[in-house]
């Protein structure tokens, strides 16, 4: 169940001076049963495709921001997920952000045109840590982390933003989002997707992005 199984990467989520954003969305996905409604209110984080273990990249030019958003509540729902760590048991609460398709400008770079808008949700409750440590390659460097908590699973979603509606490109690929031992760096970038086009002064790294199947789900 590699990144090349599941056509989507891991991503390894760095934080970044955050930024003020005003844009409503409207967005659907597995676990809606309607559209929802998602303010964006802030820039908080941004996502390098990443090599785990020497294993090779989907796509080097996938990038996603991550702005957190704020919505009405949510029923939890308990959901079996798998990945290369395991299958995992999880409770999602309400959604919590969107993870939007990014190009980072830069030589060579291009936008990842079939790369999904992923809906984060918290997880409702603590699960055990993977107590794993990986070794991870992206274009910021090498480094090596220790899998802490998992925090979040992100879905993926139709958006709609105006007049133009997002398709979900591959429903089987999801994101198991896992806290790590963090990393200063202190980099420079520029991105541009549908809400920002701006320089981003990036801090350090925090969480990955694990590629994963969802086996069920139901409301609780």
């Amino acid at each position: 169940m590699t990144a090349k199984d599941l056509k989507l990467d891991y991503f390894k989520f760095y934080d970044v001076e955050t930024r003020d954003l005003q844009a409503d969305v409207t967005l659907r996905g597995q676990f809606d049963t309607r559209p929802q409604r998602m303010g964006l209110r802030l820039l908080h984080f941004f996502a390098n495709p990443v090599s785990k273990n020497r294993e090779p990249l989907y796509n080097k030019n996938a990038h996603l921001t991550w702005y957190h958003g704020v919505q009405p509540a949510e029923p939890l729902r308990r959901a079996v997920i798998e990945n290369q760590l395991g299958k995992f048991e999880i409770r999602t609460g309400t959604g919590w952000g969107l993870l939007v398709p990014t190009q980072k400008i830069e030589e060579g770079s291009a936008f990842p045109e079939e790369l999904d808008h992923f809906k984060i949700y918290r997880l409702a409750a603590v699960i055990e840590p993977p107590g794993v440590t990986l070794k991870l390659r992206d274009q910021f460097g090498n480094d090596e982390v220790k899998l802490l908590y998992p925090q979040f699973f992100a879905v993926p979603v139709m958006k709609r933003y105006g007049e133009k509606t997002y398709a979900i490109h591959n429903e089987h690929a999801h994101l198991f989002i896992v806290s790590i031992t963090n990393k200063h760096i202190d980099k420079t970038i520029r991105i541009r997707n549908q809400f920002t086009r701006a320089s981003l002064h990036v801090l350090g790294s925090l969480t990955i992005g694990i590629p994963s199947v969802k086996h069920e789900w139901k409301p609780l």
